[in-house]
């Protein structure tokens, strides 16, 4: 199976994925990281935490269950992308990915950030990321390659810098 994915630029789309974020963030003051912007919304804390769930479990997923793929790695990577940056939808978690109504810790969410998009860069330089991972079916999309796996993190991450971006204007008026 001839693999069309361009490992430099996936690399690039995670620093920039990740370092984005973290911008942004650092532009909220503590104080208002757990101030939800409205009823039924989400504060910047929980978002991160829902990310932190979310993206995760990369790690275990490409280490158990591998298979091969009889399809391009990327086949499904434009219906991904298509979902999760349409911004006019919305977009319901799955019940063990939804934050908590806790207090959240900014620095400690920035630092697992970090390790997560640092994890992500490991495993894009140690991974065959042809491969399918059999662990995990997502709901609408099946199973998905490593590749995809890491899109999905990235599409998923991106979604919610938007989210981020649309909590920060309303909580600072």
């Amino acid at each position: 199976m001839t693999n069309n994915f361009d490992t430099a630029a996936l690399i690039a789309e995670t620093n920039a994925t990740y370092e984005g974020m973290e911008q942004l963030l650092l532009t909220i003051d503590s104080n208002l990281w757990d101030k939800n912007p409205a009823e039924n919304s989400w504060s910047v804390g929980q978002v991160m935490e829902h990310i932190l769930k979310a993206n995760s479990g990369l790690k275990s997923l490409f280490a158990e269950n591998i298979g091969e793929t009889n399809r391009p790695a990327d086949e499904k990577v434009p219906v991904i992308k298509s979902v999760f940056l349409d911004f006019s939808t919305k977009l319901d978690a799955p019940g063990f990915i939804i934050p908590t109504e806790k207090t959240h810790d900014k620095q400690q969410q920035l630092d697992k950030m970090k390790a997560l998009k640092d994890g992500t860069l490991q495993l894009i330089g140690s991974s065959d990321l042809s491969k399918t991972c059999m662990g995990f079916e997502l709901p609408v999309f099946g199973y998905l390659t490593r590749l995809e796996w890491i899109l999905f993190t990235l599409f998923h991450a991106q979604r919610h810098t938007n989210q981020i971006k649309n909590i920060i204007t309303v909580i600072n008026k």
